[in-house]
């Protein structure tokens, strides 16, 4: 059973339209939003405390641009920090498989055994609107178990959601040359994902 939390909100009726589309597409967006995501949603939107240094230190380098920024500014930024934080994870699940499809290619009995890899961080699944859907470009019939060699032992050294070991094996690094961590296991270079992997997360 999920839990529902219920929190009014008191709308002017001159913008009760425009609040409903708004509220019913966070709502959406919260549905399929991973515990994780929400506790770094949460932080993103908590208001940034800016010392009176640094607001003197951003009207010197501004000048006569400065402008004290206003709540409804910082409310337009959070919301396009969201749409664009949803849109990535859109990108990042196109073709992706379900669990069924998972069990078929591998030749797996059941499900189970998918998800029993899943959480043996063998493969990686990310869970959308209540299915786990797992990427592509993760399985390799000459890999070891049917997946690229070396995903095993990154998924293993990524201390992170599973949304955020997604998103870091697709994005392209400059440790890595401009490369993407996939691109690199593909290549063979397996420790060296390894150890960059091991030091996302550190610090969080």
């Amino acid at each position: 059973m999920k839990n529902t939390i219920v929190q009014k909100i008191e709308i002017p009726k001159s913008k009760e339209e425009a609040a409903t589309v708004i509220l019913k597409q966070l709502e959406n967006l919260f549905e399929v939003a991973e515990p994780e995501d929400l506790i770094r949603i949460q932080q993103s939107l908590l208001p940034k405390v800016v010392s009176p240094e640094e607001r003197e230190l951003a009207k010197k380098i501004a000048g006569k641009d400065y402008v004290e920024p206003s709540s409804s500014r910082l409310l337009e930024l959070q919301l396009g920090n969201l749409e664009r934080y949803y849109q990535r994870r859109r990108e990042l699940l196109v073709g992706s498989i379900t669990s069924s499809k998972v069990a078929e290619l591998l030749g797996c009995e059941n499900r189970s055994t998918v998800r029993d890899r899943r959480l043996a961080k063998r493969i990686l699944g990310i869970k959308d609107k209540g299915v786990y859907k797992y990427p592509l470009w993760q399985f390799d019939p000459e890999g070891d178990d049917g997946v690229i060699d070396g995903l095993t032992e990154v998924l293993a050294a990524l201390d992170v959601s599973d949304f955020t070991k997604l998103n870091w094996l697709l994005k392209p690094h400059l440790a890595m040359n401009g490369r993407t961590p996939v691109e690199m296991l593909k290549q063979g270079e397996i420790e060296a994902v390894v150890v960059e992997a091991r030091a996302v997360g550190v610090g969080w």
